[in-house]
């Protein structure tokens, strides 16, 4: 099938939200990893807690709070956890940081590559617009993508079908000829029910989720994109 546009994940697929480790290890020594895991575990889990506790969309979301919001409640729920003294000096640094993950190396020149081919590029993603574009912007990336897409505006997060309904919205092509990319194996099992092709990033050798459908295509990197999208 013909692809007439890339869509990304940001959050582990773009950007690697582990990079957060090595600043937290620096202000909690020997804990960097084990906040890292409990942060991301807890960010995910509390945006499908308001999603599924207020699926309303706009008029009647109650629940929904921005995702930078979620992250910082998130990060605080990982350091209590383990017990650590929170103070806001070290939550400043480490929300900074934050929004400005590490991207991973191979992005730049997949984006480009594809930019080249004439292929609309976007990012779909829990993520707040102010946070999404801190992220870009660090990354070099604002010219390469057409469009960045932040589930805020519908004030429901992935996996609800809303949220990958704003892909079309913004550009109008059957969802067959999209293919959706995410590091999350849920990520992309919820884009397959909605209907894109789907191409899962398996960057930690993760076995495949035993729900299925099965994604489209598995790669390690995204480099497995232009792999697909050759003509």
């Amino acid at each position: 099938m013909t692809i007439r546009a890339v869509v990304f994940d940001a959050y582990g697929t773009l950007f690697d939200v582990y990079s957060i480790g090595a600043l937290a290890d620096k202000l909690y020594p020997g804990q960097g990893v084990a906040i890292s895991v409990i942060w991301r575990d807890k960010q995910i889990e509390y945006t499908r807690l308001i999603t599924l506790s207020d699926p309303h969309g706009p008029s009647g979301s109650k629940h929904y709070q921005s995702f930078w919001d979620i992250t910082r409640l998130s990060l605080q729920y990982a350091l209590a956890r383990l017990g650590l003294v929170q103070t806001a000096t070290h939550e400043h640094a480490l929300m900074a940081q934050y929004a400005q993950l590490a991207a991973f190396p191979e992005n730049l020149g997949v984006l480009k590559t594809l930019k080249h081919q004439g292929i609309t590029t976007a990012i779909l993603s829990n993520g707040s617009p102010e946070m999404l574009q801190a992220a870009v912007a660090h990354a070099g990336m604002a010219d390469l993508l057409n469009h960045v897409l932040s589930v805020d505006s519908v004030r429901l997060f992935k996996t609800s079908p809303e949220s990958y309904g704003l892909v079309q919205q913004h550009i109008p092509v059957p969802t067959q000829d999209i293919l959706f990319v995410s590091s999350n194996a849920w990520d992309a099992l919820g884009a397959t029910w909605f209907g894109f092709q789907t191409l899962w990033i398996n960057r930690q050798n993760l076995p495949p989720e035993t729900l299925g459908p099965a994604p489209t295509y598995v790669g390690t990197q995204l480099g497995r994109v232009l792999e697909i999208v050759q003509p």
